[in-house]
């Protein structure tokens, strides 16, 4: 059976290390039939609208997490959706994509175009599974001058789904992209990201947390080209592994010729709570342009022990004070989501992974649904 290649490397590196890209099997898919996300909205100047992929980018501009699923997505999906907010605007959209035996297969494209001076934020949250479920979608958003667009997403998938996200930004003269992400259901996460920073002034800003169990996988990939002058670059991922999960961070700044004064950085941070974790991370840095600032950072170990005794002798058994110092380490970002009931979800989903469930009774049936590794 021929593997798919999924999140490869801009720049591969020694095959024998095996972390150019992820490989997995192809997905059988279960019927796909039309779907649309829940919507709601504030800001009366916002247009949502069916899409269809017209006027998408070209593929040598931005080819995905996989070619063939970005392909899918925005030519072949069930659900398109366009966002188009008017120049000086501001308000917020939610989606709610929630997977069922009878939506087992989401596929689709997701525009935002937003004008000059405009401020849009995007609330996405990913629910629900199927026998056969996948999620499949293919993100573009499209910034004017002065825009800033802030994309908070909960992902909380049941174990038989999986979640697979592309996503494109690019932005005019000092727009900011903010994202804000919350990776804890599915059995197979996979993220792409591409962010050119062509313009003078952009900024590029990326938080992403995780907690893994059983055998879940989690692929971050950012590609961020820089060449516009002073722009930024902010990204984090942190969470932490159990079981046998999984996690890989390949995250690549490029600074390009004429990007002067770029700043950029990236960091991975990782918790391993036990033994059989595996956690894979390449920051790497590219430069053609001498008068830059590059920061890269990646760390994976245990929890301090001096914290966790400490911790137990205050009255905490090793399941609460483990949760404790890891919710220390990951609120930060879901405190960044912006949505009450999205940071509830998120840490009601972090709690029950970690604590909870061990407890026979209706949270671990609940669980036991969603995360199979407490059963």
């Amino acid at each position: 059976m021929t593997k798919l290649l999924y999140n490869e490397l801009p720049r591969p590196t020694f095959r024998w290390m095996k972390v150019n890209h992820l490989e997995l099997d192809p997905l059988t898919e279960g019927p796909q039939f039309p779907f649309q996300p829940d919507i709601r909205q504030t800001g009366d100047a916002i247009a949502i609208q069916g899409y269809h992929g017209e006027d998408w980018p070209d593929t040598k501009l931005f080819a995905g997490a996989n070619a063939a699923a970005l392909e899918q997505a925005v030519h072949h999906g069930n659900c398109g959706i366009d966002i188009t907010v008017p120049a000086g605007a501001k308000g917020a959209v939610w989606l709610e994509y929630t997977l069922s035996d009878l939506e087992g297969q989401i596929d689709g494209p997701l525009r935002v175009r937003a004008g000059d001076g405009s401020d849009l934020q995007l609330f996405l949250t990913f629910e629900g599974g199927a026998e056969k479920g996948g999620i499949n979608i293919a993100e573009y958003f499209e910034l004017g001058n002065d825009a800033h667009l802030k994309v908070s997403k909960v992902q909380l998938h049941d174990h038989n789904v999986r979640h697979v996200e592309h996503r494109y930004a690019v932005g005019g003269k000092n727009s900011t992209v903010d994202y804000v992400s919350a990776e804890l259901g599915s059995s197979t996460s996979i993220i792409y990201y591409k962010t050119d920073l062509n313009h003078d002034e952009n900024q590029f800003n990326s938080q992403a947390m995780y907690l893994g169990n059983g055998d879940q996988i989690f692929d971050f990939s950012y590609w961020v080209p820089t060449q516009g002058v002073k722009t930024n670059t902010d990204i984090l991922t942190t969470g932490a592994l159990m079981d046998t999960s999984k996690k890989y961070f390949r995250g690549t700044i490029d600074f390009l010729r004429g990007g002067k004064k770029a700043v950029g950085s990236e960091s991975d941070v990782c918790l391993l709570l036990n033994k059989g974790v595996h956690s894979i991370s390449i920051p790497l840095l590219l430069c053609k342009e001498d008068d830059v600032v590059g920061n890269h950072a990646s760390s994976a170990g245990q929890i301090d022990k001096d914290k966790l005794f400490y911790l137990m002798s205050r009255g905490f058994n090793e399941a609460g004070a483990q949760l404790i110092i890891v919710e220390s380490n990951i609120r930060p970002v879901i405190d960044a989501l912006g949505d009450a009931d999205m940071e509830n979800k998120a840490l009601q989903a972090v709690r029950e992974k970690m604590q909870f469930c061990h407890k026979k009774g209706d949270c671990h049936d609940k669980c036991t649904k969603r995360f199979p590794h407490f059963d």
